[in-house]
């Protein structure tokens, strides 16, 4: 059964738009205080309300890196994310299927499971932090 649409609301689309153009894979706070700019008098609470709806509606993705935050992604579309352990920037990857593909592959082979899919985290030290160290 298809997921009920939702009404337009002129909160939630700017709360989007914030996101959508923030890469940077923001906290309900940071997104907060950037839609705060377009709309002052919005509240935190509805914020949240929204950034959830918005993810259970599959619009965006909700990020849990092991930092005891809950962070936001827009782009939807198939990719990986790979966390500095450094300064906790969160960075985009493409990867090619074809990559990914043997992995999940081995991983059926190995359990009584169906694997659909795979999200995988990488972490590390992100190019910014590796060129102050050098």
């Amino acid at each position: 059964m298809a997921e009920p649409k939702l009404r337009y609301s002129k909160q939630r689309e700017t709360i989007y738009d914030v996101l959508k153009d923030d890469e940077t894979h923001p906290n309900v706070d940071t997104i907060y205080m950037n839609v705060r700019k377009v709309i002052p008098d919005i509240s935190l609470g509805t914020v949240y309300r929204n950034l959830n709806l918005l993810a259970d509606q599959k619009r965006i993705l909700r990020l849990d890196v092991g930092d005891g935050v809950v962070h936001f992604d827009a782009r939807i579309t198939p990719h990986y994310h790979m966390v500095c352990d450094e300064c906790g920037a969160i960075r985009d990857l493409f990867l090619d299927e074809a990559l990914i593909s043997p992995l999940i592959d081995k991983v059926q082979d190995i359990c009584d499971d169906q694997i659909r899919s795979a999200e995988i985290l990488f972490h590390g030290t992100c190019r910014h932090c590796l060129k102050k160290k050098s």
